[in-house]
């Protein structure tokens, strides 16, 4: 296997950002991909994985692999080709999937999967979280409780009176408090949802959506 990349373990914020910072001094100044080049870049990926031949073979329920990132690659020094990395969340598997395509020569050099690797949540990702708790009858009757708590209103359109915000949510960032179906979630994908109302406050209930599975696995509280 091509070794111009490798999959990261999962690091925070300010250290994934550090270390952007240090590849992007190390090549140099780099203009990023064009709109063409983006579209480009995606569809060789997609056509390269195997997760859409594995598509046919899940459950309904299995979620279609869904793409998080396509970025410019880093050059080595000397080098001038316009690489990409494109990022792929395969939900058959579990597992992110990092291709990466020389857009000079339409190629691609390289994929590689990982599981336990979760980048941050997309907004279609986002949106399919906020409609698995809307749908799920405790989850709205807690809502309806909590949104009454705080108004004194009743909650009679959850997408009109509601703002939802969600981040992946590892099993590590609470060890303590989780049940056994979210100790899942890092190798599962999951969400934590934050709920606020129209004029943002806050919700006291925090759901965590295993999107793999499709299921709200139990509710932190603030």
């Amino acid at each position: 296997m091509n070794k111009l990349f490798c999959l990261k373990p999962w690091l925070p914020l300010a250290s994934v950002l550090l270390v952007a910072a240090l590849q992007s001094a190390q090549a140099g100044t780099m203009d990023p991909l064009n709109p063409a080049e983006l579209s480009r870049a995606t569809s060789m990926a997609t056509a390269a994985s195997p997760a859409n031949t594995q598509r046919s073979l899940s459950v309904n329920t299995t979620p279609a692999p869904e793409l998080l990132l396509v970025e410019r690659h880093p050059n080595k020094k000397g080098q001038t080709a316009r690489l990409a990395d494109v990022y792929t969340y395969d939900y058959s598997s579990n597992e992110t999937i990092l291709t990466l395509i020389n857009l000079d020569t339409n190629q691609v050099l390289a994929t590689q999967r990982q599981q336990n690797l979760q980048l941050p949540l997309t907004d279609n990702e986002l949106r399919r979280a906020a409609a698995l708790i809307f749908a799920d009858d405790e989850q709205r009757s807690l809502l309806e409780r909590e949104f009454r708590r705080i108004t004194g209103q009743p909650l009679t359109d959850l997408y009109q009176q509601l703002q939802v915000k969600a981040f992946v949510f590892h099993a590590s960032s609470l060890p303590e408090q989780l049940n056994a179906a979210s100790r899942q979630c890092g190798l599962h994908r999951c969400a934590q949802v934050l709920l606020y109302t129209a004029d943002s406050v806050v919700f006291e209930i925090s759901p965590i959506v295993n999107l793999s599975a499709g299921v709200i696995t139990q509710n932190i509280g603030f």
